[in-house]
């Protein structure tokens, strides 16, 4: 398989590449647990180089997750989006939407017809009498 058909496969939908960063967000916590071992056999061996590596590691990892939970989330708002825009060219050939112009939102929820207003409340009248002033 050519690395075009891989890439394709993997990334070929949004769904696609979630779950590929789902894969990896799996990976890093597995290589954080095993850092976290060796952590613990460095700290034993008296290793104290092989443990600031170590713990350089660790930081880069937690790094690395941070942005593919950063990356997650952003894929996660496209696809609301795309779901958006789907829905709106689907809801555009019902009734009530035939003199909107293309791009505008159209919302099925109530039409205007349906919308309930509810009264105006009256303020209450100003009091007769003026405010007492402050001598200055």
């Amino acid at each position: 398989m050519s690395k075009k058909s891989q890439a394709e496969t993997k990334f070929g939908s949004i769904e696609g590449a979630a779950e590929y960063l789902g894969l990896l967000l799996e990976s890093v916590d597995e290589a954080r647990e095993d850092l976290d071992a060796d952590t613990q056999l460095a700290s034993a061996v008296g290793a104290e180089r092989r443990q600031q590596a170590i713990q350089l590691a660790t930081y880069k990892l937690s790094q690395l997750k941070t942005h593919l939970t950063t990356s997650r989330r952003l894929l996660n708002d496209l696809r609301t989006i795309r779901r958006l825009l789907f829905a709106e060219r689907q809801a555009a050939p019902l009734a009530g939407t035939a003199g909107k112009e293309p791009g505008q939102f159209v919302t099925t929820a109530e039409s205007p017809a349906q919308r309930v207003v509810a009264p105006e409340r009256k303020r209450p009248a100003p009091s007769a009498s003026p405010r007492p002033t402050t001598p200055s």
